[in-house]
């Protein structure tokens, strides 16, 4: 039987990860991998570094660890924000696309560009992460059916089309992420998306067309 006691232990362990989880994709940003130690970690979290160790025994626990939970709130996020877009088909495209450039402008995706630079030398951090950006990547391209218009079913290829918009902003998010690091540092606010914005938008408003909703004259 589980007790108020215990439920409170288990609340105050909930809340003890969770710090070091926060402080660590926290540090991860300002500091980036190497520089994320644990001492610094349990600092950052005002939690003991005895207490850090009984939660993530390794440096490797806590940093895989860490990565599934920002993947998580990416996802999360996403989600969240999904739910609230235009119903009109050509508006509804547009938010996406914009969404999607503020999800590869966050502080969260500049994590990831770091650990995936760390993990070029780092066979056992290059492990963990592979399973989680596989599955972020699914959970993002799940979104699919919940943003598609009304009318269309949500199959192969409009799926395909999509992921066609999804690596085309996370290519462009790439470049904008290393013109950051060499020129201006991390802590900058979100750029424009390019002008390849109103092309991808037109590009799916045609798609659209093929399936009997929009077209171009759809686009504003």
């Amino acid at each position: 039987m589980v007790t108020a006691a215990s439920r409170t232990q288990e609340e105050r362990r909930a809340e003890t990860r969770g710090k070091l989880l926060d402080a660590t994709v926290r540090s991860l940003s300002e500091v980036g991998f190497a520089a994320t130690t644990s001492r610094r970690v349990s600092e950052m979290a005002g939690v003991s570094l005895g207490a850090q160790t009984h939660h993530f025994p390794h440096r490797l626990d806590l940093m895989g660890a860490a990565v599934e939970w920002a993947a998580q709130r990416r996802v999360d996020e996403l989600r969240e924000i999904a739910a609230d877009l235009p119903e009109d088909p050509a508006e509804r495209l547009g938010a996406l696309l914009d969404i999607l450039w503020r999800d590869f402008n966050s502080p969260t995706f500049d994590v990831f560009i770091k650990l995936w630079v760390a993990a070029a030398d780092d066979p056992e951090l290059h492990a963990h992460l592979v399973p989680v950006e596989s599955r972020l990547t699914e959970e993002i391209a799940s979104l699919s059916g919940e943003v598609v218009p009304e009318g269309i079913e949500p199959g192969r290829q409009w799926s395909r089309r999509l992921s066609i918009a999804f690596s085309t902003i996370r290519g462009l998010a790439l470049t904008e992420a290393a013109r950051r690091l060499k020129s201006q540092g991390w802590e900058i606010g979100i750029p424009a998306l390019p002008p390849f914005r109103e092309a991808m938008q037109l590009q799916l408003t045609l798609w659209l067309s093929e399936f009997g909703l929009g077209g171009a004259d759809a686009v504003a």
